[in-house]
């Protein structure tokens, strides 16, 4: 129970700083919609999928390479031949990239500056090598560390966008102090958020610097070998995993084509991030649970702990569902009127969202027995199925054909996972109980969505003040029903 406790008490400090840090994020999210073109916005969220993609590329599994040497071998080597590798790579990709950024910019096809490529991939190789040295710190268990440097990157990030898309149009003409001649690129509102990027992840850089250097110890070729062999198929989870969650925003321009396809990846996009308060949730609790695991898997004499790990990860997924869910037209004040209509894309990209993170739960199987072998044969079955149905459902029915291969392909992995883990591991879910817990919780999604509303039109006059009251009323009844059978279940012996 004491493990468990320490797992939840991180969850709650990697949550609390993750959930401030995305959410002041998400705020851009609004004010971009606002005030840049469709289509500008919707290369933004092309940019930041190839950046994802390339940033599990450019790390290779090292992060969770680290959590596995680190308490086997010298601490300080095991850091130190990880930085060296990670660092000595991301500078030939930069290389490479800044050699051919005109070919680069000549292939997006879209509108992408050749200025924007290099300043992609320095954001990649920046993040890339911060991403070794947070992983650092997050084994040494300084959350709060973590979270406060998140948070200043966020700060920064905000900070840098205000001042290129307010204050640099607003106060253009006057004698004011410049970074950038702001007029030369005004109409490439896309540059200046990337650029705002990257100045926050060089700050931080500059920041985390100190850490790297009080914990300098010998480079080791041999361990640097084993390290990719461990990783390599970690590489290929990774690689895989970002292709099923991002692979959606830099196909559905190229499958639509034109202008108008940035602008449905733009609305796409918008209501992808409605699902925040998911993927904040599975993050803050990745970021615990994967040197927890590494750390106690040893010394763990009962696998049920993992199984109630699994069972309360469901359970607070399940209500953020329904939060999100019951509890959209209030949300909807951050999006206008043309971003609306992507509303239909939220509730499936919120079930997607948690089968990830069930999935990222499951895999403590394959990582604690070096099976990770078994990770990238699902990875690469997830990304098949991904392309395909994006391939086949985007020209047809558009960016909710995106969201829907996004939930098939995780919830094959969800599955592929249990049954080879049941055939290679001694640990035992309890799913009748999740089972039971899901299908009470689409009970109460079908009465709070489309029952309820209903029903209070024939009380009340519809979409006035007293049929919105009733809606949401019901709605937190029925939430608290959902927690009560939780308490009654789980909590009261």
């Amino acid at each position: 129970m004491g493990k468990f406790k320490t797992l939840a008490g991180d969850t709650v400090i990697y949550g609390g700083s993750t959930i401030l840090v995305r959410l002041l994020n998400w705020l851009l999210m609004p004010y971009y919609i606002r005030t840049m073109d469709g289509v500008q916005y919707g290369i933004v969220t092309q940019m930041y999928g190839y950046i994802a993609i390339l940033l599990v590329i450019l790390t290779y599994g090292f992060e969770t390479s680290f959590f596995r040497f680190a308490k086997s071998k010298n601490y300080s080597g095991v850091f130190t031949t990880a930085i060296s590798s990670v660092t000595s790579t991301s500078l030939l990709f930069l290389l490479i990239v800044w050699i051919f950024k005109d070919n680069f910019s000549v292939w997006f096809n879209n509108g992408v500056p050749s200025q924007l490529v290099v300043i992609v991939a320095l954001i990649v190789i920046i993040d890339a090598i911060s991403a070794l040295i947070f992983a650092k710190i997050r084994y040494e268990g300084k959350s709060v560390r973590f979270g406060l440097l998140k948070l200043l990157n966020v700060i920064i990030l905000i900070s840098f966008n205000l001042y290129f898309l307010y204050w640099c149009p607003q106060n253009y003409g006057s004698n004011y102090f410049r970074l950038i001649d702001w007029y030369a690129l005004a109409d490439n509102q896309a540059l200046y958020v990337l650029l705002s990027n990257l100045i926050a992840s060089f700050s931080i850089l500059v920041i985390l610097l100190p850490d790297v250097f009080k914990s300098l110890g010998k480079f080791d070729y041999h361990l640097l070998w084993n390290m990719y062999k461990y990783s390599f198929p970690i590489l290929i989870v990774g690689i895989t995993g970002m292709i099923n969650i991002q692979i959606d925003k830099i196909l559905i321009p190229e499958l639509i084509g034109g202008d108008e396809g940035l602008r449905q990846l733009a609305i796409y996009g918008a209501n992808f991030k409605i699902g925040v308060l998911m993927a904040m949730f599975t993050q803050s609790f990745r970021l615990a649970f994967e040197p927890f695991f590494f750390k106690n898997h040893a010394e763990n004499k009962s696998p049920k702990m993992y199984a109630t790990i699994l069972k309360f990860f469901t359970l607070f997924g399940l209500l953020i569902f329904l939060g999100v869910t019951f509890f959209m037209d209030i949300i909807n004040v951050v999006l206008t009127e043309e971003y609306k209509q992507g509303n239909v894309v939220i509730p499936i990209v919120l079930i997607a969202q948690l089968l990830s993170g069930v999935y990222f739960t499951l895999s403590v199987w394959y990582k604690v027995t070096d099976k990770t072998v078994y990770g990238a044969y699902m990875g690469i079955v997830g990304s098949i199925i991904t392309i395909t149905l994006n391939l086949v459902l985007i020209p047809l029915i558009g960016y909710v054909g995106a969201a829907i291969g996004g939930l098939v392909c995780f919830a094959v992995m969800v599955g592929l996972s249990i049954f080879w883990g049941n055939r290679n591991s001694d640990i035992r879910y309890d799913w009748l109980t999740i089972i039971h817990y899901v299908v009470v919780v689409a009970i109460i999604y079908v009465l709070g969505v489309y029952l309820i509303p209903v029903l209070s039109g024939y009380i009340t006059k519809p979409f006035g003040l007293w049929y919105d009251i009733s809606n949401y009323v019901t709605r937190i009844g029925l939430i608290i029903v959902f927690l009560g059978l939780v308490y009654f279940k789980e909590f009261k012996k």
